[in-house]
């Protein structure tokens, strides 16, 4: 299955698509979105035993919020999703609609813990 990249940019994110590189906002626009520049995922007591969690004994793993999305790739219904969302186009808070969607599907994608059908 294809793998589609992220590049940041002069620090604003961009993801690869098919037909090149699609911007998805401003990495201060995504942060100020997502609560801060650091995310916080709770694990259960279940979860937390698992070596990979990388949770603290409170079962919280914080990870660096524009570390991680420079990382990370999507695939190709993700990728869909965040371009059929228009950039030039703002939400009630004034941030671009396409960054302010990205944002809420990357945070139900943390919450969740990748599982999106957990809820």
């Amino acid at each position: 299955m294809k793998r589609y990249q992220t590049d940041v940019r002069n620090r604003t994110l961009h993801i690869e698509t098919g037909d090149g590189w699609m911007e998805v906002g401003s990495m201060d626009d995504i942060c100020e979105l997502v609560g801060g520049e650091t995310y916080s995922i709770e694990y259960g007591e279940r979860q937390r035993a698992a070596d990979w969690s990388g949770a603290d004994e409170d079962g919280t793993f914080t990870f660096d919020v524009p570390e991680t999305l420079s990382e990370l790739s999507y695939d190709k219904e993700f990728v869909a999703n965040v371009g059929s969302v228009p950039l030039d186009e703002t939400d009630d808070d004034g941030y671009p609609l396409r960054t302010s969607v990205f944002s809420d599907m990357m945070m139900r994608i943390w919450d969740t813990k990748g599982n999106l059908e957990a809820e």
